[in-house]
């Protein structure tokens, strides 16, 4: 028992405990169902670069859990929070094979910011939500600029999309696709603002280009698997994936 779950009450580690063992057994099985494809991952590679400097994966809060099953094995570190939920959280994303830095937006704040920019340089990649852990959705926050400024990370922007979902009534609107959905993963372009940029005109334009993300890859998934004639088309500007990619930083 790690010193997070003692801060709880009995009934609560029991709850963490269950749901830590569970939570990946069930996860894996809901998306074992899942219908994924995957548009625009060369960008991922480009802004990686040759170098292979660490990313920066961004995303909205409420996409998290298809993203916590689609990149399952990866490594990369996340930052959860003291409370329950985010110890639950925590023992999820440890059994599907992610790093879990602990930390909080109302304690810790400072000391799990420090232990992220020092995976990051170590070449660990990271996944924010720039809206999280409490909201309000879809407004980007200071710190991840933050992070990518003091560790020469790339931020990525990334959205999630299902043809059909069940979305809970918590602040962020958490979205569970159903079983033998279409799960659409977009990767938009690397995110870079030039120097002295102010903070409201970057949080703008990162907002502005994960919601279109976002309506990129529900438009995918509603639509489903295009003609092979168009499918062809694309091939032949370059690629279906980073075409509906591009899109999306229109």
């Amino acid at each position: 028992m790690d010193a997070a779950e003692q801060r709880l009450p009995l009934r609560d580690r029991l709850l963490v405990g269950l749901a830590g063992h569970l939570g990946p057994i069930v996860l894996r099985a809901l998306g074992g169902t899942w219908r994924v494809e995957v548009l625009g991952e060369d960008n991922v590679g480009r802004a990686r670069g040759t170098g292979g400097r660490a990313l920066i994966y961004a995303f909205w809060h409420g996409q998290l859990l298809p993203l916590e099953y689609i990149r399952r094995g990866s490594n990369i570190h996340v930052l959860s929070s003291w409370h329950r939920d985010g110890e639950i959280s925590a023992r999820l994303m440890r059994g599907l094979g992610y790093g879990v830095v602990r930390g909080s937006t109302s304690r810790g704040s400072t000391r799990g910011l420090v232990l992220m920019i020092r995976k990051s340089i170590e070449g660990h990649d990271l996944a924010v939500t720039p809206d999280g852990p409490r909201g309000p959705a879809r407004t980007v926050e200071r710190g991840i600029f933050y992070l990518a400024e003091k560790s020469g990370a790339t931020i990525v922007p990334v959205a999630v999309a299902a043809s059909r979902a069940k979305r809970l009534s918590s602040w962020d609107r958490f979205m569970i696709p159903l079983p033998f959905a279409r799960v659409v993963l977009a990767y938009g372009e690397a995110f870079a603002t030039p120097p002295r940029t102010e903070f409201d005109e970057a949080a703008e334009a990162l907002r502005d280009v994960l919601d279109r993300l976002t309506e990129v890859a529900q438009d995918r998934a509603s639509r489903g698997a295009r003609p092979p004639s168009e499918a062809a088309r694309d091939r032949a500007h370059g690629g279906a994936e980073r075409g509906a990619a591009s899109e999306s930083d229109r």
